[in-house]
């Protein structure tokens, strides 16, 4: 109940040491990993898991995965290996992972695969594609870079390890499919424009954040498609890419409707507004409608109960959720200057555009 005591108790003595660390790490990350928590899995200690993929998103990212034979160049803590070597069609997977203490957790936690302690390197690949006669329709290459440049973290491909940019190549020529995972933060145009054979963009978004951002090459030479998908109800939205959509503005109607983050990060908003036929608003990526669409997870939708055009001429006595759009103003200072409390189902909206300016309060549509 209490490892902070344990610790005084025990302090760096061993095998205590590591044995608070898999008590701390199943309590504080139980929602995280799930059924990792009551196995035999062993947690690193002194790594932020939070960098690690969640087991909802590992899952999903394993459904991508239809060959027999599989190699994660970057391994990490293990999650997503976990979940694509026990797929049941998986005949063979092999792991790179160049922290040492790392290899040795992922050989007792990954006992069906193959682990390498060491960076990634082309020639260790090919051996072992070679040793088990593997053929490049069978084999489908999986890698989370480390992002991390000294003190800081890295977003373009190019400045990670393994350099997915440079190597992908000779990975096209051994493998049928590349799937990378990519940071929330990467932009979507760099990846079209350094990627060869780049076939699929998936966005991630797992309980109303963008978690990942899910990278599928293959010599195939097909139209780029870009999809959202919603990891806990696995609904997925989709266009192609390359698509630029007119989008007609107008005045605020009776609902705001906002796009979810997964939705923002894909742009695939602007499809979705055209079949809506919603209408634009200037401000961010906020559209409008006479008429409530219908519940979905890509998009909230907010009843317009009041408009104002100063802050002077707002009195809200009930609690609500407070976001700014293309102001300086921030949320801290308007709940200060406005004595907002914390509140879910309604919300203020503070929105300018220049000198266009308007005040939204709203009420949330319930699915």
């Amino acid at each position: 109940q209490d490892t902070q005591k344990l610790r005084l108790k025990h302090g760096n003595e061993e095998p205590y040491n590591t044995a608070i660390a898999q008590i701390e790490a199943r309590g504080k990350y139980n929602g995280k990993f799930g059924s990792f928590c009551n196995t035999k899995w062993v947690f690193p200690k002194g790594l932020a898991l939070e960098q690690s993929s969640s087991e909802a998103t590992a899952k999903w990212k394993s459904t991508l995965f239809t060959t027999a034979y599989s190699a994660d160049l970057c391994a990490g803590m293990g999650v997503d290996s976990a979940l694509i070597c026990n797929r049941i069609a998986s005949k063979g997977h092999l792991c790179f992972e160049k922290n040492e203490s790392l290899a040795h957790l992922l050989q007792h936690n990954l006992p069906k695969a193959n682990v390498r302690m060491g960076d990634f390197s082309l020639e260790g690949l090919e051996a072992w594609i070679e040793d088990l006669s593997i053929a490049a329709k069978d084999l489908t290459i999986y890698l989370d870079p480390d992002r991390r440049a000294g003190s800081h973290r890295e977003f373009k491909l190019e400045h990670c390890t393994p350099n997915l940019v440079e190597e992908q190549h000779a990975l096209l020529e051994v493998a049928h499919t590349i799937i990378a995972k990519q940071s929330p933060m990467v932009d979507l145009d760099h990846l079209v424009n350094v990627l060869k054979g780049l076939d699929e963009i998936w966005v991630v978004q797992y309980r109303g954040e963008c978690k990942e951002i899910v990278t599928v090459q293959r010599n195939i030479g097909s139209k780029l498609k870009i999809h959202t998908i919603d990891i806990v109800n696995g609904e997925t939205y989709s266009g192609e890419g390359g698509n630029s959509m007119a989008l007609t503005y107008g005045p605020l109607q009776s609902f705001l409707i906002q796009p979810s983050p997964g939705l923002n990060k894909s742009a695939l908003h602007k499809k979705m507004a055209r079949e809506h036929q919603w209408t634009k608003l200037p401000f961010g990526h906020l559209y409008t409608a006479q008429n409530a669409p219908s519940p979905n997870p890509f998009y909230k939708v907010y009843k317009v109960l009041e408009t104002f055009d100063s802050l002077k001429k707002i009195s809200i006595n009930e609690g609500a959720a407070v976001e700014c759009i293309g102001s300086k103003i921030t949320v801290t200072e308007l709940r200060k200057r406005l004595k907002i409390k914390e509140g879910r189902d309604r919300k203020l909206f503070y929105l300018q555009n220049g000198r266009t300016k308007v005040i939204v309060i709203g009420r949330l549509q319930k699915n």
